[in-house]
């Protein structure tokens, strides 16, 4: 019997998902990469989810997610902290801030509708040619 399977699964869960974040943090810092490392770590969790071999990795991480998963809202305190420390610099900087977030949400949007204006027509004149004269 090998050592990972005498963990509990919780643990064995927990040992799995830092060592993706690991993972991730030592490729961002070793690579350069302008990508946190945490983002690259979950990334490769996706990875080898889809990958048929590792499956069993992402499973074995599970018995620690779920709980994880069920209580997200209670990780978004600290940067809630961080926004209530910080309001006098962002009440500065509101404008740009409202640009960057209103732009970000928007162009996007614009960009997307656009694409599927151009698929919709591509898409009706194909069915124009298909259709029996």
């Amino acid at each position: 019997m090998s050592r990972a399977a005498l963990l509990p699964p919780v643990l064995l869960g927990l040992v799995v998902l830092l060592l993706a974040q690991l993972v991730g943090l030592a490729a961002s810092a070793l690579l350069g990469l302008p990508v946190p490392g945490v983002v690259l770590g979950v990334v490769l969790l996706v990875l080898l989810g889809i990958l048929r071999p590792t499956r069993v990795v992402v499973r074995a991480a599970e018995p620690a997610a779920a709980p994880l998963l069920a209580h997200l809202q209670l990780l978004f305190v600290p940067p809630c902290v961080g926004i209530i420390l910080e309001l006098r610099t962002l009440a500065e900087n509101a404008l740009p801030l409202a640009l960057a977030v209103g732009g970000s949400f928007l162009m996007p949007l614009i960009v997307s509708g656009m694409v599927l204006q151009a698929l919709l027509r591509r898409q009706d004149r194909r069915r124009g040619r298909e259709a029996p004269a």
